[in-house]
């Protein structure tokens, strides 16, 4: 028997907010979307973000709802399970070229670690490996079966006992209401000229603005199921991440897109479509701390 479909999510409450990369409310309407279009899309007019707008508010129902599948599939790990070797090869190629671009590999440190594949692949490589992550099942799976210590509390409140030469966030700032709290403890949890690696999703991504072209042509709803809420706060794109980086006291020192088939695009096609053109569906950028910048 089929389980029982999901109740449609219904908001308690809604927020208006202004860009969170850099506090401008000067706007324009991008699209709306989910189930009857009831969530709203705006798009910077200060910086090129793309971020919701009335939202939902940021609480623990919001959360709930939001989460609810990641914390089901956290609560599937059991003692004893192996780890996932799937993707393995793709994060081992993602770290080797880290390794380049942090030389001195004396710390580093992985936020929203979930099942612990980056970790697996850093070890090697470091001289500290410690990750973070806000699922306590997915946190023991990570200490039991890889070894490597797991911090449970909040990131940008995170007092770690030594500082780190990389800090490495893959898909989860764009999950984060206040991003430049995150900044800020990125700074202070770095050392002189470390090293911050963001990987986030490309909301100008050629297949995006496809989906956004139909949708504006009357060809495609863009609708989702009743009980999803956008987990994604913002949208970023390549142009308002360079320049968020830049105003917390970070220089970009490389940056392109990327599909999860590809990592690090070296495919000789990827080379051209998605670290030229930049329209890969995934962006991440190196971004080193300014001398004098971890005091912002």
């Amino acid at each position: 028997m089929p389980p029982s479909p999901k109740p449609a999510y219904e908001p308690k409450a809604w927020e208006e907010v202004p860009c969170p990369f850099c506090g401008s409310e000067e706007r324009r309407l991008y699209e709306r979307f989910g189930w009857k279009l009831r969530f709203t899309y705006q798009w910077c007019l200060g910086c090129g973000l793309v971020y919701q707008s009335p939202r939902p508010r940021y609480d623990d129902d919001f959360v709930r709802v939001a989460y609810g599948d990641y914390f089901a599939f956290s609560e599937t790990f059991r003692p004893g399970d192996p780890v996932n070797h799937s993707t393995q090869a793709n994060w081992e190629q993602l770290v080797v070229e880290m390794a380049t671009f942090d030389t001195r590999r004396t710390a580093v440190l992985d936020v929203g670690s979930c099942m612990g594949s980056f970790l697996l692949a850093a070890r090697p490589l470091w001289g500290r490996t410690e990750g973070v992550e806000i699922s306590d099942k997915m946190r023991a799976f990570v200490e039991r079966e890889i070894g490597v210590p797991v911090h449970g509390e909040p990131f940008e409140t995170l007092e770690p006992e030594g500082r780190f030469s990389c800090i490495h966030m893959s898909h989860v700032l764009e999950h984060v209401p206040d991003p430049a709290s995150w900044m800020a403890r990125a700074r202070a949890l770095l050392e002189e000229g470390g090293l911050l690696v963001v990987a986030v999703p490309n909301m100008l991504s050629l297949d995006r603005r496809y989906k956004l072209l139909l949708k504006r042509a009357g060809l495609r709803k863009g609708e989702w199921r009743p009980s999803k809420t956008p987990d994604h706060l913002f949208e970023p794109t390549v142009p308002s991440m360079l320049r968020f980086l830049d105003r917390h006291g970070f220089d970009v020192v490389s940056h392109y897109t990327y599909s999860r088939s590809d990592e690090t695009s070296r495919k000789p096609f990827n080379r051209l479509y998605r670290r030229r053109m930049l329209l890969g569906s995934n962006a991440r950028f190196y971004a080193r701390l300014r001398p004098g910048a971890s005091g912002l």
